[in-house]
């Protein structure tokens, strides 16, 4: 059993087989570079194709990665929560499996975490998604802002967070594009401060596209309707 661990790194992975092995050399590479003990989580959610194969070989080079295969395909909202609650890092990230947010990049906002509980990265521009991702992309940041506040610009990219506010705050929310920005907002009512950097978002090299499906973008607004209700009667 790993003990103190100083970094958690999630990859959740749904047929990756064509980007993963690079991602985790990238990120093995700038993590030891960074830190003298981390881990990555590789969430494997029930692929069907060869991402859980290369994830084990990959865990039998790297004793840093630990390997978590759900039987059933869960969705990226719940995998990430799966992976908060296995994390063990006094800093935790989550990065998606085709490398949008440069891991190298992380160098940049770790100081920021002298004054703060949790880093936001937020994407320059949104110019390597298709016009479909972009308008579902938009909708939810008007959506947000109509029932929460204007504070945050993007809340569905990257967030690191201390581990201490993982332990504190209880999502209750399912789906992939609001599953972060419950847990930040939460934090934010509790006082956690918060802080954001603005970072390039990379475009995907292989494999297929996962975001904006229409059962995602209902689960999204069934959870933040949600959210918003509970806020209410407060």
């Amino acid at each position: 059993m790993r003990t103190n661990v100083q970094f958690s790194l999630i990859v959740c992975c749904y047929n990756e087989e064509e980007n993963l092995e690079k991602t985790v050399a990238t990120s093995v590479e700038t993590l030891t570079s960074l830190f003298k003990s981390f881990e990555i989580i590789i969430i494997d959610d029930a692929s069907w194709d060869k991402t859980y194969k290369i994830a084990t070989r990959l865990a039998g080079k790297y004793s840093q990665i630990r390997i978590i295969k759900n039987i059933i395909n869960l969705g990226q909202g719940l995998s990430f929560l799966i992976g908060l609650k296995e994390a063990k890092g006094n800093l935790v990230m989550q990065n998606g499996a085709d490398r949008p947010f440069d891991i190298r990049d992380l160098k940049k906002v770790l100081p920021l975490f002298l004054k703060n509980d949790i880093v936001v990265v937020t994407r320059i521009d949104r110019s390597v998604y298709s016009f479909w991702r972009k308008f579902t992309s938009w909708v939810n940041i008007i959506l947000r802002w109509i029932l929460f506040d204007r504070e945050f610009n993007d809340l569905n990219f990257v967030q690191i967070y201390k581990k201490k506010v993982i332990k504190d705050i209880k999502v209750v929310s399912i789906s992939a594009a609001f599953v972060t920005q419950e847990l930040v907002l939460r934090a934010k009512q509790k006082g956690y401060k918060i802080t954001q950097i603005r970072l390039p978002c990379h475009k995907r090299i292989g494999g297929e596209e996962h975001h904006g499906k229409k059962r995602d973008i209902i689960w999204a607004l069934s959870d933040m309707i949600s959210f918003w209700l509970e806020n209410r009667k407060a």
